[in-house]
């Protein structure tokens, strides 16, 4: 009697099991991903960061930026297998290594400004500690905005590597 409750129960393990198995495979194609959705977000928020960032809204700017890139980092997250097969035209391309130099280049003036901003700062001490009061006020501003000019600087950059992730993810728009 006991070895039959055994192995009935074994079986209704089992079964218990592979019940949860088919349960969680149709659940996960029942609930698609809305990718295209999502992509569409990440678009829509980089065009706006570019516009903000030329309007001069630095804040407004970075996050929408940051919200781009929280979306792409979505896609990344739950599309990886798409990406190892995808491949771009020869025009998406060179728009993709386009972008590239002028991220680097948009980086590479940020941290300029930055070194730039930083060597002011020295001088205004140098020259606060001098007495020259003037001066070490004129400079501390000229380092502010060296500093605000690499922000944005940095923002160009991150935007033309998010226009590279658009590229990338292009095929989720059809």
């Amino acid at each position: 009697m006991q070895s039959g409750l055994n192995s009935v129960l074994g079986g209704l393990a089992v079964f218990c099991c592979l019940l949860l198995n088919l349960s969680q495979a149709a659940s996960q194609d029942a609930v698609p991903k809305d990718h295209g959705q999502i992509y569409k977000r990440a678009v829509t928020a980089i065009d706006a960061a570019d516009k903000k960032l030329a309007g001069n809204y630095t804040a407004e700017a970075k996050a929408l930026v940051k919200e781009s890139s929280s979306l792409f980092g979505i896609l990344q997250k739950e599309m990886p297998e798409k990406l190892k097969n995808m491949e771009l035209t020869a025009a998406q391309d060179d728009k993709y290594i386009s972008n590239m130099k002028l991220g680097e280049n948009s980086s590479s003036e940020g941290q300029k400004l930055e070194m730039s901003a930083q060597e002011k700062q020295k001088k205004a001490d140098t020259v606060e500690a001098q007495g020259n009061q003037d001066i070490a006020i004129k400079l501390n501003q000229e380092a502010m905005r060296d500093l605000n000019l690499a922000e944005k600087a940095h923002l160009r950059a991150a935007i033309y590597h998010l226009r590279n992730l658009q590229l990338t993810y292009e095929f989720l728009n059809k």
